[in-house]
């Protein structure tokens, strides 16, 4: 018996993975502190009452809290470690490409036209934004986000917990620690060694 999938989360980036979910892969609803009434699928409950009632027997999950760095750096990382007994898909969208020699972690969503190269890995519960390139020998750790229209370029690395903003651009063999964050548009030219935020062209730490 094929288990039924959860949203964590409930606003605009659960609005989109909706969007992208393969038949017969259907969400049968979302958690989040209370309804919210533009989601279409049912409400089932908030987080704690999930966790301690609903079955990792029965249920896998996406998590679908997206607003921010500061956010997708603290609360997304709590909130996919209180969930770490549920299994999650990754979801690819029809119009993404990924290569047959890349991997995808569970819990990783991929949207419209972004683009995977081969050789490259990507860890669980990242979110591979619209119109994103990762190019080919790249390693993406756990709990990434990758802004809509960025482009990484090859054997680059990025550390867990990083939040890569749109339209960032990062030059081949770029090593990125855990916990970075980019500004819109930055153009990433040297390692990133400490777990801060970087913003203009080339990226330079802000306090």
């Amino acid at each position: 018996m094929s288990k039924k999938l959860a949203l964590i989360g409930g606003g605009g980036h659960a609005l989109s993975l909706l969007d992208i979910l393969p038949s017969p892969l259907m969400a049968a609803g979302y958690v989040d502190f209370t309804a919210k009434p533009e989601m279409p699928v049912p409400y089932l409950c908030d987080d704690k009452t999930f966790i301690e009632s609903f079955s990792p027997d029965e249920w896998e999950i996406m998590v679908t809290f997206v607003s921010g760095p500061s956010c997708e750096l603290a609360g997304r990382r709590r909130i996919i470690e209180s969930y770490r007994h549920f299994g999650a898909p990754a979801v690819i969208a029809t119009s993404a490409i990924t290569s047959p020699s890349s991997t995808i972690g569970g819990g990783t969503a991929v949207f419209h036209r972004a683009v995977v190269n081969a050789g490259t890995s990507i860890g669980r519960h990242c979110v591979i934004n619209t119109g994103a390139i990762i190019e080919h020998d790249c390693h993406i750790g756990d709990n990434v986000f990758i802004g809509p229209g960025a482009i990484i370029c090859g054997g680059v690395r990025i550390g867990d917990n990083s939040y890569i903003s749109a339209g960032t651009i990062i030059i081949p063999g770029t090593r990125i620690c855990d916990g970075c964050v980019t500004g819109a548009g930055a153009t990433v030219v040297k390692n990133l060694s400490q777990p801060c935020t970087y913003v203009g062209v080339p990226a330079r730490r802000i306090k």
